[in-house]
C-alpha cells in the first residue's frame, strides 16, 4: 500500500513540474478576413499548411497564383525553432513564395509573418483557430 502511495505522490509531483506543454500548431486556422481556412498537418518530418476553404472572394482573390485555391499548399517545410515555425509561405493573391514565420499567441491564435526580398518586406497576420469549417449553402 505504502508503495502505491509513494508512486502516486511522485506521479503527482512530476506532473506538477512539468512545464506547460506547447500549443500545437496543427488545426485549422482563419486568415483576418476570414475569406480562407487553412489546415496544418505532418508533412513527413515537417509540416505543412492547405487551404480547405474559401469564401466566393477569397476564391476571386487567389486566382492569380491558384486558379483552384481550395486545395492549394500554401506553407511548406515548417519547421520548430525555439517557440516558433520555420518554413515558406506561398502568397497566391500575389503569386509568390516568401519566407515564413510562425508563432502562437495565446491558445487560439498564431501569428503569421511572411518576408521577402531577405527580410527587407514583412508582413504579419493574426490567424484564428477554427473549429470547424464553415457549410457551403
Amino acid at each position: 500500500m505504502r508503495l502505491v502511495a509513494s508512486i502516486n505522490l511522485f506521479l503527482a509531483a512530476a506532473a506538477v513540474a512539468q512545464p506547460n506543454a506547447p500549443v500545437p500548431i496543427e488545426g485549422l486556422w482563419r486568415n483576418p478576413s476570414g475569406t480562407a481556412i487553412i489546415e496544418i498537418a505532418p508533412c513527413g518530418a515537417v509540416f505543412c499548411g492547405k487551404v480547405v476553404w474559401a469564401s466566393e472572394r477569397g476564391q476571386r482573390e487567389a486566382a492569380k497564383g491558384a486558379p483552384q485555391i481550395v486545395g492549394t499548399t500554401v506553407l511548406t517545410g515548417l519547421k520548430s525553432v525555439q517557440d516558433s515555425w520555420t518554413g515558406t509561405l506561398f502568397i497566391p493573391d500575389d503569386d509568390i513564395h516568401v519566407s515564413a514565420t510562425l508563432k502562437m499567441v495565446g491558445n487560439r491564435q498564431l501569428k503569421l509573418t511572411g518576408c521577402a526580398f531577405i527580410g527587407l518586406f514583412c508582413r504579419s497576420q493574426i490567424w484564428s483557430r477554427a473549429d470547424t469549417l464553415p457549410r457551403n449553402d
